[in-house]
């Protein structure tokens, strides 16, 4: 009985949290999903596999035949630029597992064969339909946009105290759900169920002394249609991480305008309040070193921790439970359809009648003490369409430039651009105190859910180092001035005046 099966879907290979390779010491001997480099295809993009290794696309191997009866998931036609979905391992370890940078990626992954247990028969998985497919995806997007837009909002709040020796909160952000990502593309056991990896398989290849390269080719092949991994990486990861605000602290600190908390009493006789809202002044040359270390801070961390989850997956590999197959199937997805858009209708529903509104269960006097939209309802409502813009730019955009991917680094500008017009509106001000909660939710929400840091540094990792540079230094380079254009030139002619709402 055949039971090939489990290719990648197409659209799903410029996700760049899930394709960006490791980090390498050499370019020699990398694997494609177990494919040698000969084997790989490229169509209409860069041949740079050829010019490295004197090899053609004439030589490639014919990929073994599928028999989509059995696949898990079915296949959906646009995926194949999904990059989240495709990042391989952060870190060089097995030779045998190395894999391409971006610009290496084929337009169609070579299909990994089903692994059959020669005494147990073939493995099975129950087949989801195209639509039950692409309605579980979206919801796993929707509910972990939420999960993660609270998580960053939270992680922000708790990590702003007084004498705190990093003064910008969302650096804790960036840097765990890049820590996450680093962790998601190394590991090798929490969907193994998903791919009907038979445990003999692996354990014969082990005993013979040799890599179970089919194993992993199949492993790293399936993970790649799961509606709750690119809900992980798509939707956790990215939303939990934020470009434009990384962008916006960068600002801040260029302009001496960063908020701070209060570390010192008043030495004023009598006490006088201290601002929180205006720094002392400074030298230039001071506000140029404060930029500095907030660019070179982010992204110097946050493409450690990438490598360091990916370590911390490879420490964890021998203890790491699989999910099982059936539970996930038949339960976990179907409950996070519903779950997501209930959630998804809860916080709009609480966004029109905010808990903390005059009469409201836990009423304040009067609507100038509300707070819940300002701080995190509205940041709710508007975070899924942010996630998913992102999630169909990348589809759309990131395989069109194989060295600079379009999808990514569209929406860390547009985001960019986006929340500097926002910071303009509500510190002018316009539309009063519901109007500055609602700039205030797109900031947060959309514009933190559209952009991402996770996939930009999975990217960079995955990049070849001169294209690297070029796509890093530029998202930079326009995102900073995304600001200091916009909000520049507010702040520096005319002034900020004080918000209306609490962020």
């Amino acid at each position: 009985m055949d039971t090939n099966g489990g290719d990648v879907p197409k659209d799903y290979q410029n996700l760049n949290e899930v394709t960006a390779p490791p980090l390498g010491k050499t370019r020699r001997g990398r694997l494609w999903l177990g494919y040698s480099a000969d084997n790989l295809r490229s169509k209409g993009r860069k041949k740079s596999l050829e010019e490295s290794q004197g090899q053609t696309a004439s030589n490639a191997a014919p990929a073994p035949s599928v028999n989509r009866e059995s696949e898990n998931y079915s296949k959906l036609d646009k995926y194949g630029n999904l990059n989240e979905v495709d990042a391989p391992s952060p870190v060089d370890g097995d030779v045998n597992r190395r894999e391409p940078h971006l610009e290496d990626r084929s337009d169609e992954s070579p299909p990994a064969k089903r692994v059959v247990d020669g005494d147990n028969g073939p493995s099975r998985a129950p087949r989801a339909s195209r639509f039950a497919t692409g309605l579980s995806t979206i919801s796993y997007l929707i509910f972990f946009s939420l999960f993660g837009t609270l998580a960053r909002l939270g992680l922000q709040a708790l990590t702003f105290y007084p004498g705190a020796p990093v003064q910008t909160g969302l650096l804790w952000a960036n840097v765990s759900g890049s820590f996450l990502m680093g962790f998601l593309a190394e590991d090798q056991n929490l969907f193994r169920e998903e791919w009907g990896v038979q445990a003999r398989q692996r354990r014969n290849d082990e005993e013979k002394g040799k890599p179970s390269l089919s194993a992993d080719k199949q492993q790293k092949t399936f993970k790649k249609t799961l509606p709750l991994y690119i809900g992980l990486a798509t939707g956790f990861c990215g939303s939990f991480t934020s470009f434009s605000s990384f962008m916006r602290d960068a600002f801040y600190a260029l302009a001496n305008a960063l908020p701070v908390p209060i570390s010192h009493p008043s030495i004023t006789t009598p006490p006088s309040p201290i601002s929180t809202t205006l720094n002392v002044p400074r030298n230039p040359g001071y506000s140029f070193m404060a930029v500095l270390s907030v660019l070179i801070i982010t992204l110097g961390l946050s493409l450690s921790a990438l490598s360091a989850g990916a370590h911390l997956a490879l420490a964890l590999e021998p203890y790491t439970p699989p999910i099982p197959l059936l539970f996930a199937h038949k339960f976990v997805n179907c409950s996070f359809i519903l779950l997501a858009w209930g959630c998804w209708l809860a916080a709009i529903i609480m966004t029109i009648f905010p808990p903390d509104r005059p009469g409201g269960p836990v009423g304040n006097a009067s609507w100038s003490q509300e707070t819940w939209r300002s701080q995190a309802l509205f940041a709710l409502a508007f975070a899924p369409p942010g996630c998913l813009l992102r999630f169909y730019a990348a589809l759309h955009l990131n395989g069109r430039i194989s060295s600079f991917p379009l999808g990514t680094f569209a929406v860390n500008i547009f985001g960019s651009a986006m929340e500097a017009m926002f910071i303009d509106l509500q510190h002018a001000p316009m539309g009063g105190m519901v109007g500055c909660q609602v700039l205030q939710g797109m900031s947060d929400g959309f514009c933190g859910c559209l952009t991402t840091v996770s996939t930009w540094v999975a990217e960079l990792n995955g990049l070849r180092r001169r294209h690297a540079y070029t796509y890093g230094g530029t998202t930079i380079a326009l995102g900073l001035s995304s600001f200091i254009v916009i909000t520049g030139s507010l702040m520096w002619t005319q002034g900020f005046q004080t918000a209306l709402c609490t962020s």
